[in-house]
């Protein structure tokens, strides 16, 4: 989310990536026909860009892979941007005033965060790589707004994000088992992601190389840092 915050306070009006590293050459040179033939149509530049890039196949020694795990195309409209910036400030600070004032929520809201995953999938990736906290926003908010151990106006707060998160994506595929990463389950990396660290040694583990994933407007916005220290 501060990637597409910061784009989009740029001017830039849409933003094709994947949450996950991809697999060199990356994007195929094919989508740039995929965006000529859909000047006035975003919706339909964004699903066949993104059709595009989950469906190229790349030769290796392995055989033919994928160039990317998930991959979105976002709609980084500045009025969109800020209701989804609205909404998880809102409940950013309901989950921190929720976990004060009960030890037993405070519990449930660092259960349903460690039970996404970041988006470090792939086997043997070391512990203090940046991304292990970068989790995907709609499932995080998702899963809080189904958890009947939460009160109604919180899981209210958590749906009221999801959906203005969701907005914001135009197109997405993912990829239930990619190879490349040792199999590793991307289904629910859905947009956008967000840093919500549960250990400390998740947050900026490499800010002394300058590296830093909360150094940013967005995250200051949200209130990050008082919900890191919730849940780490």
């Amino acid at each position: 989310m501060g990637f597409a915050d910061a784009l989009s306070h740029a001017g830039v009006k849409w933003l094709a990536a994947s949450p996950e590293t991809m697999l060199a050459p990356g994007v195929p040179s094919g989508v740039a026909h995929a965006i000529a033939a859909h000047p006035d149509d975003p919706a339909a530049m964004a699903g066949a860009i993104v059709h595009d890039v989950m469906s190229a196949a790349y030769p290796s020694p392995f055989g033919p892979i994928r160039p990317a795990a998930a991959f979105d195309v976002l709609d980084l409209d500045a009025a969109k941007i800020a209701r989804a910036e609205s909404a998880i400030k809102r409940l950013d600070d309901d989950l921190v005033s929720a976990a004060k004032s009960q030890p037993s929520s405070r519990a449930a809201i660092r259960a349903d965060v460690r039970g996404i995953e970041g988006m470090v999938r792939f086997p043997g990736a070391d512990r203090d790589l940046p991304w292990h906290a970068d989790r995907p926003a709609m499932a995080v908010y998702g899963t809080l707004a189904n958890d009947a151990r939460l009160g109604d106006p919180l899981r209210s707060e958590a749906r009221a994000a999801r959906e203005a998160v969701g907005a914001l994506v135009l197109a997405h595929r993912e990829s239930h088992s990619f190879g490349p990463f040792g199999g590793a389950d991307y289904s629910d990396a859905v947009g956008p992601t967000v840093h919500l660290p549960t250990t400390r040694s998740q947050i900026d583990p490499w800010a002394r190389a300058g590296i830093t994933e909360t150094a940013n407007a967005f995250y200051k916005a949200v209130d990050g840092d008082r919900v890191a220290g919730v849940l780490a």
